[in-house]
């Protein structure tokens, strides 16, 4: 029950449109690249796989860590290199919304 409610709340906070922060997958404090929610459709198909309850699908509009390693790889498409302007699948856990605020934190800490 409580996962439930966990993820119906993530899906809330990250809107479709919402400008986001990713996070690397094994370093929680290393900012990896800026995108867009485009969707946080459990059902929607990204790379022919159903994005489920912990996934958003974002695109990715700046690159920060061109070798950090993508949760789910698209055939070739394995590190953020590879995914810019693309639509990729993150997790909720991973993500948080762009704000001028947390974007100067981000800048500080990942230097």
């Amino acid at each position: 029950m409580f996962l439930g409610l966990k993820f119906l709340w993530a899906h809330h906070l990250f809107q479709v449109g919402n400008d986001v922060i990713l996070f690397a997958i094994l370093r929680y404090e290393l900012a990896v690249a800026w995108g867009t929610v485009i969707s946080t459709n459990p059902n929607t198909m990204v790379g022919g796989q159903p994005l489920g309850n912990e996934y958003c699908e974002v695109v990715v509009n700046v690159v920060m860590r061109r070798d950090a390693m993508l949760p789910r790889t698209y055939g070739e498409m394995q590190t953020m290199a590879s995914a810019l302007k693309m639509s990729i699948a993150w997790p909720y856990n991973k993500v948080i919304n762009y704000t001028r605020h947390n974007f100067h934190f981000v800048l500080i800490c990942d230097a």
